[in-house]
């Protein structure tokens, strides 16, 4: 499984707007794509205005294609107003987890 994050900080009192316009775009926008496991958003307890966006992806192939549609920067383009400074894009392959891995037999 591979996983992008993107750490933000948000300009004072615009975590709800931008929570809503998470799940109205960002969640809809991921369920298209194939391989896409899951999509997140992280609030941070002790630091209100800073967050991590997750999505999870079957295969690095996945992930490729994803980044290779425009997506992601058309969505962030949609959250600019919300952000203090620019957001931190990170990929990371998940090497060891709890979840029991699944085989597909093909």
């Amino acid at each position: 499984m591979y996983l992008r994050l993107t750490f933000f900080k948000t300009r004072p009192d615009s975590m709800n707007s931008l929570r809503d316009l998470y799940n109205g775009e960002v969640i809809p926008a991921h369920k298209g794509h194939k391989g896409n496991r899951f999509v997140h958003l992280l609030e941070r307890l002790d630091r209100p205005n800073e967050g991590i966006s997750v999505t999870a992806w079957d295969t690095k192939a996945d992930l490729d294609a994803y980044e290779k549609s425009g997506d992601y920067e058309r969505i962030l383009g949609r959250f600019t107003t919300y952000f203090a400074e620019p957001p931190r894009l990170e990929a990371y392959e998940v090497t060891a987890s709890s979840e029991p891995i699944l085989l597909r037999i093909f």
